[in-house]
C-alpha cells in the first residue's frame, strides 16, 4: 500500500500493480481496495485500487467530505499523481456511481466504465439495510 497527499492535505491510500492499460478499481460505500484483490489475476493490465477518505488506509476527514463528488475528484487527483491521462474504471456499488460521475467530469480520460452491483433503481429495503449499519459500531453477539 502506498500513500499520497491530496491538495487539501488528506492522505490517500492506494495500490498500483502491473503494466499496460490502467484500470481504476473503485469499491462500494463501506468497502476498501482489498475487495479487488481476488480480481487482480483476471483483469490484466495495470490495476490501481484506492481507499476513499475515511476508509481503509486513508485519512479520516469528516462525514461532510465523504461525497461522491469529492471521491471522484480524489480519484482524478490519484490518476494525475500517477501521470495517467487515460484509464478504465471498474466500479462496484458506490464505486459505480463515482465511475458514472467520472464519465461526466472527465469523459476524454475514460477508456471504458464497467459497473458492478449498481442499477437504475435502488430499492428502499436495500437503503434501509445499509442505513442500519453505516456509521454505527457493531454490537457484540455475546
Amino acid at each position: 500500500m502506498r500513500h499520497f497527499i491530496l491538495p487539501d492535505g488528506t492522505r490517500l491510500a492506494y495500490a498500483d500493480q502491473g503494466e499496460g492499460t490502467a484500470i481504476l478499481c473503485l469499491p462500494g460505500l463501506t468497502r476498501t481496495m482489498a475487495d479487488f484483490t481476488y480480481a487482480k489475476p483476471y483483469l490484466g493490465g495495470r490495476i490501481i485500487r484506492m481507499d476513499y477518505r475515511g476508509r481503509g488506509g486513508s485519512s479520516w476527514t469528516g462525514a461532510a467530505s465523504y461525497t461522491v463528488l469529492q471521491e471522484a475528484q480524489d480519484a482524478l487527483a490519484l490518476m494525475d499523481h500517477l501521470g495517467l491521462h487515460h484509464f478504465a474504471v471498474l466500479g462496484t456499488s458506490r464505486g459505480g456511481l463515482i465511475g458514472m460521475l467520472l464519465a461526466h467530469l472527465a469523459r476524454d480520460r475514460l477508456l471504458g466504465l464497467c459497473l458492478n452491483d449498481i442499477g437504475p433503481v435502488i430499492e428502499r429495503a436495500g437503503l434501509e439495510r445499509i442505513a442500519a449499519y453505516v456509521g454505527r459500531n457493531p454490537s457484540a453477539k455475546t
